[in-house]
């Protein structure tokens, strides 16, 4: 394959280039699978199911999405914190492909450990699954700053925009190809096998994803070349090599007001990307926490995305050759925060009549002249995929209806693993479960009945999806679906497909021109310590951001952290106009100079 490859380079230097673009195509399984679409959704669920839909902090009520959002924040901060460290020692020995591997190596473990949670029981597993992400996530964003830093070496800064393009496009190529299978296998149970995503097919995909990331990231550590460095230098121990890239970050920050438009683009680059970061990070625990979306529908269209963003990704690359890097990246950021916007007004349509979209459906049979169970969506098989086992949320409802839908050996208001699930109930029962549906709505499900004496008896708790109210901004969802999601007939499911297409145009369009505007303004002699105030800028926007949002869902509801997302995106947006390209890629050439790394005729 000769994709990305730039015309009148030696069969060496495409060579490193393609290894450089294969490692994107391998770690994306990681950030695609793991980090946007599987982990958040099943770190929402399993803490939903522990807590019964949310547990309380003090004053604030922390749901699975603020949950989510916290674990994010946390596994990024290892990386903010030594990222510049790490750089201005690449940057003074020829290390950056062992730091790359052992990051990987990291990252590839824990992604596979993944795998043992949803074994687990309830309670244990969601914890369990926190932990390899953090540990997993400081292999993958640590990764990447290094392997950011190989960028300058690989073409001239004028084909920066190609390479950067190309390199994401492979990413979204590879993410997108292991994603099919994985929803293939999911879908299907392997092949009829098993149940659909079931814990064993879980573990299958964690298992794939990591076998992915180092199979393919391979061809970055047989085919790229180690950056040669003009003067290396050697340390006595790993102390002298640490201290040292502490004096050079120190002495990087005493030098701010020599980049004065690189520091003017980090700082606008740590507010956008915390937006970007946030809507890429949290989408999915927001789809499965906030709108109750179908699971495979969410898996289905974060795939739509990313294959979107393939060739929307290269043509991006495209339109910055024509209209300027910075210009293309501010139209990208205008689309976001048009997403922005219309996410925190999604809104699932009242149920109404609409049976099929009741949590729990209750079908009578003519034959048997009972009531039988359909659970929406089918969440793992049965009640016990809803309803918390201990959690406090589900208490009251536990209370309400345990009797009519488990079949207990104990006296306990709670479920085992061995109780069973009451399938059917006879016309005296479902009499008794309507009775208690009109008496008890302090929950977050509902019921409907169709066919036989209880026909249209229905039930929607206070808490239930699309019961939008109390929270500071509910009245633009309120406003939306009233006037524009009802009368189009545009349920939730095709307002996510509406921001997956929105978002699959600009995100890698976003990504490719973000990270080229940073190798223009960068010197080359600094290019890994820089790149490592680049990992730390975006560690931090991926600690600060998730936080910000986690705090805001736990006290104003999480529509309001959505808010918040456009709030920095706009503020980052605002520095745009102070960001000279010409004049910061005249200082980053000024110290290549001074520097020795280059001639004043290069």
């Amino acid at each position: 394959m000769s994709f990305g490859t730039i015309d009148g380079m030696s069969d060496e230097e495409s060579k490193s280039l393609k290894g450089w673009y294969w490692y994107d195509w391998a770690n994306q399984a990681f950030a695609l699978t793991v980090l946007t679409v599987l982990v958040p959704q099943l770190m929402s669920s399993m803490f939903e199911l522990a807590t019964g839909g949310g547990t309380e902090v003090g004053s604030l009520v922390v749901t699975g999405d603020a949950f989510y959002a916290i674990i994010l924040g946390a596994a990024s901060l290892f990386v903010a914190i030594v990222s510049p460290v790490i750089g201005a020692i690449a940057d003074r020995m020829p290390i950056k492909k062992r730091i790359l591997w052992v990051y990987t190596i990291v990252g590839v473990i824990f992604t596979g450990m993944m795998g043992i949670a949803p074994h687990l029981g309830s309670g244990s597993d969601y914890k369990f699954l926190a932990f390899c992400l953090v540990i997993g996530n400081i292999g993958f964003s640590g990764g990447n700053v290094i392997y950011y830093a190989f960028m300058p070496y690989l073409a001239e800064k004028a084909q920066m925009d190609h390479v950067s393009s190309w390199g994401t496009a492979y990413g979204f190529f590879g993410g997108s190809t292991i994603l099919i299978g994985h929803l293939i296998v999911g879908e299907t149970g392997f092949f009829g096998m098993s149940t659909k995503w079931s814990p064993w097919v879980l573990s299958f995909v964690f298992m794939t994803t990591a076998m992915w990331w180092l199979g393919f990231g391979m061809a970055l550590f047989r085919n790229t070349s180690e950056p040669e460095i003009p003067r290396p230098k050697e340390y006595d121990s790993v102390k002298d090599a640490i201290l040292d890239g502490i004096k050079e970050v120190r002495k990087t920050f005493g030098e701010i007001r020599k980049f004065k438009i690189l520091a003017i683009y980090l700082l606008s680059f740590l507010l956008f990307f915390d937006g970007i970061n946030t809507i890429g990070g949290m989408a999915s625990a927001f789809g499965d926490s906030v709108l109750r979306i179908n699971p495979s529908m969410n898996f289905v269209l974060l795939l739509m995305v990313n294959i979107t963003a393939i060739p929307a990704t290269v043509v991006g690359g495209k339109l910055a050759d024509r209209f300027g890097t910075k210009r293309v990246l501010s139209w990208s950021l205008g689309v976001y925060s048009v997403v922005v916007i219309l996410a925190a007004g999604f809104a699932p349509l009242e149920l109404e009549d609409d049976h099929e979209r009741y949590d729990f459906q209750y079908d009578f049979d003519e034959d048997r002249g009972e009531y039988g169970l359909t659970v929406l969506y089918d969440k793992d098989g049965s009640v016990k995929g809803w309803v918390s086992k201990t959690g406090d949320g589900d208490q009251s409802f536990r209370n309400a209806f345990f009797e009519f839908m488990i079949v207990s050996s104990t006296d306990s208001d709670r479920w085992s693993d061995d109780d069973v699930v009451r399938e059917y109930l006879n016309p005296e029962q479902a009499s008794g479960l309507v009775s208690k549906m009109n008496e008890v709505s302090d929950h977050r499900f509902s019921f409907s009945f169709r066919g036989g004496g209880m026909d249209g008896s229905r039930s929607v708790g206070e808490e239930h999806p699309t019961i939008i109210e109390g929270d500071l901004v509910d009245w633009w969802p309120n406003l939306l679906r009233d006037n524009l999601w009802k009368p189009l007939n545009l349920g939730v499911s095709l307002q996510w497909v509406l921001l997956g297409m929105m978002v699959g145009v600009v995100m890698g369009t976003a990504s490719a021109q973000a990270r080229s505007l940073m190798v223009f303004m960068t010197p080359k002699s600094r290019v890994s310590e820089f790149f490592g105030f680049f990992g730390f800028i975006m560690k931090a926007a991926a600690v600060f951001g998730p936080i910000v949002y986690a705090i805001s869902a736990a006290t104003m509801g999480s529509r309001m952290a959505i808010v918040s997302v456009l709030v920095v995106i706009m503020i980052g947006w605002a520095l745009f106009p102070h960001i000279d390209v010409e004049e910061g890629i005249r200082v980053a050439n000024q110290e290549d100079i001074d520097a020795g790394f280059v001639s004043e005729e290069e």
